[in-house]
């Protein structure tokens, strides 16, 4: 028996379960999440910055 049948025995006879699997996935997907939220608001500042540094000529195009 190695460490980790061994880890996982004493585990199960306290009655836990091992769930750093689990853990590490929900972390991932966490993190990619915020990557993701990050991701969206960076590309809205940057579509906001470049609309408002063009120069307004709203009023030719009335003419």
């Amino acid at each position: 028996m190695d460490s980790q049948e061994q880890y996982e025995a004493l585990l199960a006879k306290w009655g836990y379960a091992d769930t750093s699997v689990e853990d590490h996935a929900r972390r991932q997907r966490r993190a990619r999440r915020v990557k993701a939220v990050v991701a969206f608001f960076k590309n809205a500042v940057t579509a906001i910055k470049k609309v408002s540094s063009r120069p307004q000529q709203l009023g030719q195009a009335s003419n």
